[in-house]
């Protein structure tokens, strides 16, 4: 970035849980940001001054946003889905246009919003095809986030819909006993970790989430507890929950947990993630601070 100037910032996503977060924290330091979003007549921020441009991937992109920008934050990607083909139309072609667009256009930095479930053992389709696209970026001008589970308030994201199944069942199912080792980051830490990786003009691969794991039961234990709620937590061996589940899918009968996030579950591992924490200059965190700011404030 050039001293002085304020940086140029493009948001796929922008309306979603991380993309709204981050152009208003973008938007505090009085950076220009520009927010690509489906529908312009909503302004989902609530910090002003975020120009909107109208984004539907994979083929619908206002360049005009990517002008002169300083990098591309591309945080849009389908996570829920039941059609597969549509959804690697949009997430795969979608992603691979904007990068194409993002250097014909001279943007400074492209980077890509990806998963700590993205590595070369994935099995789930979210974590296999944002390992995919990983590599087609340049670890030397590029940057990969790759954020563990985010925590924070609203009614969007993976951790707006376990709060609500824990807020609303009797019976809480504990796929695989419970024992996945869960790594959070919460969406303020995440942003800031963002934000300092672009100001440092960083590239290459990082992890952002808490160094230490919680186990996936203990956390839910925490989530009920906040809630005031003593639901039954019931194990359940993870591979006939997998047969179950996609037979929910194949009958097209909704759930609120789906057979991609077991595969995410099953495969599930703790990162030692301090290393980047520290080239980035942050701090994560742990999950219960993360979930006392949360409800605190909520």
């Amino acid at each position: 970035m050039t001293p002085g100037t304020a940086p140029v910032i493009a948001v796929t996503g922008a309306s979603g849980f991380i993309g709204r977060q981050l152009c208003d924290s973008l938007r505090s330091l009085g950076w220009e940001v520009r927010g690509l979003v489906r529908d312009t007549s909503r302004y989902p921020f609530s910090q002003g001054g975020v120009r909107l441009y109208r984004c539907d991937l994979p083929h619908v992109v206002d360049e005009e946003a990517l002008a002169g920008a300083t990098a591309l934050v591309h945080c849009a990607y389908v996570t829920r889905h039941r059609d597969l083909e549509e959804a690697r139309r949009v997430n795969e072609l979608g992603t691979r246009r904007l990068l194409d667009l993002s250097r014909s256009r001279g943007v400074g930095r492209f980077v890509f919003i990806s998963s700590q479930s993205a590595h070369d053992g994935a099995v789930s389709y979210y974590g296999r095809s944002k390992r995919e696209l990983e590599k087609t970026l340049s670890p030397g001008r590029d940057l990969v986030i790759r954020p563990g589970l985010v925590l924070g308030p609203g009614a969007a994201g993976l951790f707006a819909r376990m709060r609500e199944t824990v807020r609303s069942s009797a019976v809480i199912p504990l796929f695989g006993g419970g024992r996945q080792p869960l790594q959070t980051v919460h969406i303020d830490d995440l942003c800031g970790a963002i934000v300092s990786a672009i100001r440092k003009g960083l590239t290459g691969t990082f992890t952002i989430a808490e160094p230490d794991p919680i186990p996936m039961k203990e956390f839910l234990g925490y989530v009920a507890a906040r809630l005031n709620r003593r639901p039954l937590f019931l194990p359940v061996p993870m591979a006939p929950a997998l047969v179950a589940f996609r037979t929910l899918e194949a009958l097209r009968i909704p759930f609120p947990v789906s057979s991609e996030n077991l595969l995410g579950l099953r495969q599930m591992r703790a990162v030692d993630t301090t290393p980047d924490l520290d080239r980035l200059g942050v701090r994560v965190r742990p999950a219960r601070a993360s979930l006392d700011l949360i409800f605190r404030l909520g």
